[in-house]
């Protein structure tokens, strides 16, 4: 790996300032873990936009900003689908949606860096990525897991100059997209599947710092939504204080892990 496991942390689905959230956000705030918030336009609010706002002007180095889509969800043959890109749409639907959530998104965040962006669910196809150069991103963050079969497939799709597989994205995670110039930094372990915990907080640790024992750059994915109860509640402390307590391993924004891999002599 040649040095410190280098480690980003994602929250996705950022909307409304509910509990879940406030508690999400403070775990990680005050350990001073750094957390790329992923916000579906069409869902923030005036309230969690101007908390967002107020947190990122005391710690920069620890509130960063995407765009999570637009609304999160469309109808494909009379039948809702909670993710909005990829072969199903023509390049034209997918760059308005968009251009219209990035236009939300400035108008509750003003002129605050928004670099990162992530398709819900991952979906994506090479229109996606040909829509995205006409806004101001500079990440592209989906999937890149680590399993053999994975890779294989990767591997293969990578090969074949492809962007996607249907609406599966192959991913380029720690380098530059040769599809559409983004830098791409994809998470690779799922602290839960939106809905649910993926495991307990000490298999997920280990998850963790067995992909950081591969991987130069590791993200992990949460969704505050998940840890509703005082169950799973607790379960996410544990696993923010195992986080803080991890050694070996460095815990960075997007923005500087793609900073840090265009600098001579930074290996990505």
């Amino acid at each position: 790996m040649g040095g410190p496991g280098r480690i980003f942390v994602r929250d996705d689905d950022v909307g409304d300032l509910t509990p879940e959230f406030q508690r999400f956000f403070k775990l990680f705030y005050d350990r001073e873990i750094p957390v790329s918030y992923q916000i579906i336009p069409e869902n923030l609010t005036a309230k969690c936009a101007k908390f967002l706002l107020a947190a990122r002007k005391k710690r920069p180095d620890l509130v960063e900003f995407g765009q999570h889509g637009l609304r999160h969800q469309m109808m494909v043959a009379g039948k809702l689908e909670f993710y909005e890109f990829g072969p199903e749409r023509t390049f034209d639907q997918q760059a308005a949606d968009i251009a219209e959530g990035r236009a939300l998104l400035r108008k509750h965040l003003g002129d605050a860096p928004v670099p990162v962006f992530t398709p819900p669910r991952h979906r994506y196809n090479r229109d996606t990525l040909k829509a995205l150069t006409q806004q101001d991103f500079s990440i592209f963050s989906a999937s890149s897991y680590l399993k053999p079969h994975h890779r294989l497939a990767y591997g293969l799709g990578r090969a074949l100059g492809l962007s996607s597989v249907g609406a599966r994205g192959v991913p380029y995670h720690g380098r530059r997209r040769p599809d559409g110039g983004l830098f791409e930094l994809s998470i690779t372990v799922t602290a839960d599947d939106g809905g649910a915990p993926s495991g307990t907080a000490r298999s997920i640790l280990s998850d963790l710092a067995q992909a950081a024992a591969q991987e130069p750059m590791v993200g992990l994915m949460f969704h505050h939504q998940a840890y509703r109860d005082d169950v799973r509640a607790a379960q996410l402390n544990e696993l923010a204080d195992g986080l803080a307590a991890m050694k070996g391993v460095s815990f960075h924004t997007m923005s500087d892990l793609r900073t840090a891999a265009h600098q001579p002599g930074v290996a990505a």
